[in-house]
């Protein structure tokens, strides 16, 4: 199912009606660490299988249409200082899995706009992976905030290019936002401006 514009302004989670301040309730009790998250889809069994062929089964075919979903949004948020960071992946996962499926996404998101832009936009060694976490699948949302909790880094030689620039990250699917979360803070502690996030597919 595709996120229509009746969505809130903050999470980018779908409301069932337009509200004065387009924000949902989660929001307005308590805001993420985060400036606005978009997505494209709800994660439910169509968008899952999709994106499990994407993430698990050699599916870098897919990625031009995966980016083409996302385009419209991509182009909305993106501001003209913006870097765009996917969500990394540790080092044993990479080798595993090949591919980053989040950096796939960002460079073909960002490989038409980086020439009109006049730089380099695309940013995929500003955050690193430090800690190897075990998967999220299963773990309650506190358990999810534990388990990626200090699994983030921005390397000393990156701080500067990263200073007080506003980041897009790019992820394929958001379940409770704790990567997302997790990855904003330490974007912002290491300097940058305001987060914001696209992803492929959103949890209700």
């Amino acid at each position: 199912m595709f996120i229509s514009s009746s969505a809130c302004n903050c999470c980018g989670r779908p409301l069932p009606h337009a509200t004065p301040d387009n924000l949902c309730g989660a929001c307005l009790e308590t805001p993420p660490p985060v400036a606005k998250i978009r997505a494209c889809f709800v994660y439910n069994d169509v968008s899952r299988q999709l994106i499990l062929n994407f993430k698990h089964g050699d599916g870098l075919h897919l990625t031009p249409l995966l980016a083409r979903f996302l385009a419209t949004d991509f182009r909305q948020i993106l501001g003209p200082d913006h870097l765009v960071i996917p969500v990394p992946l540790h080092p044993r996962r990479y080798l595993k899995r090949r591919y980053n499926q989040s950096a796939e996404l960002a460079r073909a998101l960002c490989t038409k706009v980086q020439k009109a832009a006049g730089h380099k936009i695309f940013a995929a060694k500003v955050l690193t992976r430090q800690k190897p976490s075990p998967s999220q699948a299963g773990l309650s949302k506190s358990m999810r905030r534990l388990n990626v909790a200090g699994a983030f880094h921005v390397p000393l030689d990156q701080r500067d290019r990263l200073r007080n620039r506003p980041i897009l990250l790019i992820d394929d699917v958001m379940t409770t936002g704790a990567t997302l979360y997790e990855a904003s803070r330490t974007l912002i502690k290491a300097g940058s401006g305001p987060t914001s996030c696209l992803v492929v597919a959103r949890v209700l």
